[in-house]
């Protein structure tokens, strides 16, 4: 390996070959930008964080990872979420920054491969560059701490520190229930469904987690499972819901790894659970947490991990996947800018949903991405308004 090119590990090419789309993260402001400050905080953004200026080349070695003398200049944004995560990324580039701007609104949307990033990295990338946009708007000298182009990802840092080895089968037997049942129609594509909470119902639901020791992410993962347990009120006893839930290992490691290393830093961990018709919530979040510190404790996501790049398997069958990222702070901005909304999402082509979660402002933001080629628009809608209705209710 060279300061400027390197071989894709074998997890970053498995997000290529399973088709990933960028992580995505699109922030709404009122104000605008100046343009030409902004192409110049982005280019410096490339020096401080190198792996962006990369591109991805093939060849008959495999994949490469190649550095590039500049960042791509900033493009002209989609009009919306859903256009802004179906784009790819384009000519192997690593990643994308564009603006979009209405009478209205002005929005700001950070892209970068998901084979070397994840929805904190490029949240964080992107209060980052806004920063160094303030910065420079009001004249000042930026700090400056360039990483190294090539950071160690989570496949070197666990080789030799744990057995490899596939997680045991779960404990609760029979097929995972699905959030729909088909598209109805042939479709083609993604799309995506907004739920987003306002300060007050965000506020009490936190309240509530802490009062019976459950985080949001928790409380979150039991509206989601009686949501799709309820499609199936003539069913006796219960039946397996099989959630995905990404775990951030930065801070697990010893020593933590820094917030913004560039490196996808989640790991999937997957639980099935047992959910009764008359499950509460909180009763299932709490039984679904149990299960993802038994299955951290057991290190079943390093393991499985290790064992992917030996030996490839697809995965399990999955209910859905949950990835939260938490309550996220607002970011430096000059005067005349102010954040109104962000949202953060990646797409896989399957019948496995995304639900995207984060705060932000006090207002607690859930996106659900979806394969249109096996779920229908409207019955997606009426899993959310579900969840919505228990998340209020709990």
């Amino acid at each position: 390996m060279t300061t400027t090119e390197r071989a894709l590990t074998a997890s970053e090419t498995g997000f290529l070959l399973a088709g990933f789309g960028p992580v995505v993260v699109r922030t709404a402001f009122t104000g605008r930008f100046e343009t030409d400050v902004l192409e110049r905080a982005w280019q410096r953004l490339g020096h401080e964080y190198p792996l962006l200026r990369c591109g991805i080349l093939g060849s008959p070695d495999g994949f490469r990872l190649r550095l590039r003398d500049s960042m791509p200049t900033v493009k002209g944004g989609a009009g919306t979420f859903g256009d802004d995560i179906a784009r790819r990324l384009e000519d192997g580039a690593i990643s994308r920054l564009s603006l979009h701007e209405t009478a209205d609104a002005t929005v700001l949307t950070l892209a970068v491969d998901h084979a070397v990033s994840d929805g904190r990295l490029v949240r964080n990338l992107l209060h980052s560059l806004l920063g160094i946009y303030t910065a420079l708007l009001r004249g000042e000298a930026p700090p400056s701490a360039p990483r190294p182009v090539f950071e160690p990802g989570l496949e070197e840092l666990f080789a030799g520190r744990y057995e490899r080895g596939w997680p045991e089968p779960p404990s609760v037997r029979g097929q995972p229930l699905t959030v729909t049942d088909g598209p109805g129609a042939p479709s083609s594509g993604f799309g995506v469904h907004l739920l987003e909470l306002e300060p007050g119902p965000t506020a009490d639901i936190v309240a509530f987690a802490r009062e019976n020791g459950i985080s949001v992410t928790g409380l979150l993962c039991g509206a989601v499972s009686g949501a799709v347990r309820a499609k199936s009120p003539e069913a006796d006893g219960p039946l397996p819901v099989t959630l995905c839930v990404p775990v951030d290992f930065r801070e697990r490691l010893v020593p933590p790894l820094d917030a913004d290393a560039q490196l996808c830093g989640a790991l999937p961990c997957t639980v099935t659970v047992p959910v009764a018709a008359d499950d509460e919530p909180l009763k299932v979040g709490l039984r679904v947490t149990t299960e993802l510190r038994a299955a951290l404790d057991r290190d079943e996501p390093q393991r499985a991990l290790l064992a992917q790049c030996h030996a490839p398997a697809p995965p399990p069958p999955m209910t859905i996947m949950v990835s939260s990222i938490g309550a996220i702070r607002d970011p430096v901005l000059p005067e005349g800018l102010r954040v109104t909304g962000s949202r953060f999402a990646a797409t896989l082509n399957g019948p496995v949903p995304g639900m995207f979660v984060s705060t932000m402002s006090g207002r607690l933001t859930i996106d659900v991405v979806y394969d249109r080629a096996f779920h229908h628009p409207a019955a997606i809608g009426e899993f959310v308004a579900s969840v919505e209705t228990i998340l209020r209710s709990r």
